[in-house]
């Protein structure tokens, strides 16, 4: 069964086995969740970008340990590419991959939010769409009576929560319909 919960806090305060943190490109300094993590992990992921060991790169994924700083004890970076090159094939396809990342680390609960701030309403209802459906796009492939699985999206300013929200009880009705799952929040 699938288990999709929609969190009025920030992902950073979201116990769950692994959260998953978009990284862009283009984005220096570091902002939203990924600028957080490296504060908490006292610059880690700046000095992985200044010894070009992590670039951002679309589908780039680098593993970290929270080093218990966090309720959440693995992160995982991903790559977006560039900021301005989101568009919905890309966002879809990338969040697909997330779920498929995950499943192959044999994580069955994360945490997860929309990958970029600072939009206009409009921009955020597309880039929560596009993050939503890619996700139930993910676990269409997956035999989901074989395990529990549990989804934490969490989205801390409260009117994007309830436009959040609203998004996924919608997008979830035709994916219900075809496979077990259990909508909270």
């Amino acid at each position: 069964m699938l288990k999709i919960k929609t969190l009025p806090n920030e992902s950073l305060k979201t116990e769950t086995d692994l959260i998953v943190v978009s990284l862009f490109k283009d984005v220096i300094p570091l902002k939203g969740d990924a600028g957080y993590i490296d504060w908490f992990l006292n610059g880690q992921i700046s000095n992985l970008i200044k010894k070009k060991k992590v670039f951002g790169n679309f589908k780039e994924t680098v593993l970290l340990s929270s080093l218990n700083k966090l309720p959440t004890e693995k992160i995982l970076l991903v790559g977006f590419g560039k900021a301005a090159n989101l568009n919905s094939p890309k966002l879809l396809y990338i969040f697909s991959s997330i779920i498929d990342i995950v499943q192959r680390m044999k994580v069955k609960d994360f945490g997860i939010s929309v990958c970029i701030k600072g939009v206009s309403d409009s921009e955020y209802n597309r880039i929560a769409g596009d993050m939503i459906e890619g996700i139930l796009k993910g676990f269409s492939k997956i035999q989901l009576s074989e395990s529990d699985w549990t989804v934490k999206i969490a989205e801390e300013d409260k009117r994007r929560f309830l436009m959040l929200n609203r998004l996924m009880r919608h997008s979830v009705e035709t994916f219900k319909e075809r496979h077990q799952i259990v909508l909270e929040g």
